[in-house]
């Protein structure tokens, strides 16, 4: 008797649990601001939203910019089977979809970013890997004042938000489809 109520209690508990557990097919349709608000909730989880690519990395395409309607960021890469991104999605409004993940700027690596005077990627605040672009900037004097601007920007960012840190929320991409032209 003891045997069979403890085997009831066992399947009962991975019934329950098991109900609770997204699976990688459900995606979360959501809107990009929401989705930047609620970060926390929605890391690691397949998810599916829109918005408007006003960038595409210039040195490999592999780093997409996508503006919500706030003027918020959202780093788009692509998983291994989409490869780089096509210059096509630029300045078009994309439905993207994706895993969610989250990093984290902190006051330690803007400190060193400033001290190194490195120029930013605009996407995810890391130090610009496109060489040439880099080199010109050094060549007409403006690598430090643009490197300055955008410290700066991190700084002031960092005091309005009230955080200890700055989140770069990233979207993996497995889909990625035009849905529209712009409305800069």
């Amino acid at each position: 008797m003891k045997h069979g109520i403890l085997i009831i209690i066992l399947f009962s508990t991975v019934f329950i649990s098991c109900n609770n557990v997204k699976t990688n097919h459900e995606v979360v349709k959501l809107s990009a601001d929401s989705l930047i608000a609620n970060i926390d909730k929605y890391c690691n989880t397949k998810v599916e939203t829109e918005g408007v690519i006003t960038h595409i990395c210039g040195v490999d395409g592999k780093k997409m910019k996508l503006k919500t309607e706030s003027g918020e960021i959202i780093k788009i890469v692509p998983n291994d089977s989409i490869g780089s991104f096509d210059t096509s999605y630029y300045k078009k409004k994309i439905k993207v979809r994706g895993i969610v993940s989250e990093s984290r700027i902190e006051i330690s690596f803007i400190d060193k970013m400033e001290k190194e005077k490195a120029l930013l990627c605009h996407i995810d605040h890391t130090p610009c890997k496109d060489t040439a672009w880099v080199n010109y900037q050094i060549k007409k004097g403006v690598a430090d004042t643009i490197s300055k601007q955008d410290i700066e920007k991190l700084k002031i960012k960092l005091k309005q938000i009230k955080k200890k840190y700055i989140s770069v929320v990233t979207i993996v991409a497995e889909k990625v489809e035009i849905i529209g032209k712009a409305e800069l």
